[in-house]
């Protein structure tokens, strides 16, 4: 059986479209047909992304955290005739300090952006699918550190952590709806803060070099797609091979 990655017709909200992965996301789901509701804190970025698909796209800035945003997003969406797939995107990256310098304040500010802020989000669309009896699909973006430790990166690794339950979880809770939820784990993927990244840093990976922004889109799409529409609750490692191998201790 043949499966094409069509989307026409469908509306797709992206988080944190404003960054490098965001945006290819964006892309990608704007290329195979569908009206795309792109959202992020960067206002110039998302008026740039919108440009460059043209129409069906609208843009709404704002902070994830902000339960206004949160309520802008919905409405739009309400508007546009209801969200159809969610991709979960927006989360603060710009977080490593030493664990023991760290305070509650900083656990407050990165867990409300990357998980209190994504269940919010996410209850509010499903319980709309639920309502309308439609099978919804979700994609959340986590990271190796949800299974991994980086180091003096307590609370982001936390927070991803989280992000990997609230997967599984969402996705045993409302698969008896028909609606499906998964995530990606992206690595070594550069952000639209980091152009520079120094090409060495990738050289210990299975695969000995940094992905592309469009190298983690594609498994959203493909997660999101009617190709995977037997998967659920699966968190796919979009990583080069990271964590598949096993490290040796330095000397």
């Amino acid at each position: 059986m043949q499966t094409e990655f069509d989307f026409q017709d469908k509306l797709v909200v992206v988080t944190g479209a404003s960054g490098a992965i965001g945006a290819a996301i964006a892309k990608q789901f704007h290329r195979a047909g569908a009206h795309v509701i792109a959202t992020g804190r960067n206002r110039e970025a998302l008026a740039s992304l919108c440009d460059a698909l043209g129409d069906r796209c609208e843009v709404i800035q704002g902070d994830l955290a902000d339960q206004a945003h949160l309520d802008e997003i919905l409405a739009t969406a309400e508007r546009l005739g209801g969200v159809d797939v969610l991709i979960n995107n927006a989360g603060m990256t710009l977080t490593k300090k030493p664990t023991d310098e760290t305070s509650l304040a900083d656990f407050d500010q990165i867990l409300s952006v990357n998980l209190r802020a994504m269940y919010a989000l996410s209850l509010s669309v499903i319980r709309g699918w639920v309502a309308r009896e439609h099978k919804g699909v979700m994609v959340n973006v986590s990271s190796p550190g949800a299974q991994r430790a980086h180091r003096n990166n307590a609370i982001y690794d936390i927070s991803k952590g989280g992000i990997d339950a609230l997967t599984r979880c969402l996705a045993v809770d409302f698969g008896k709806y028909g609606i499906r939820v998964n995530a990606i784990a992206p690595a070594q993927i550069p952000h639209s803060h980091t152009p520079n990244v120094n090409p060495a840093a990738a050289h210990g990976l299975p695969l000995p070099r940094h992905g592309r922004p469009d190298e983690a889109a594609l498994p959203v799409l493909f997660l999101a797609s009617s190709a995977a529409s037997f998967i659920t609750g699966h968190v796919l490692p979009v990583d080069g091979g990271l964590l598949a191998q096993l490290r040796v201790p330095a000397a």
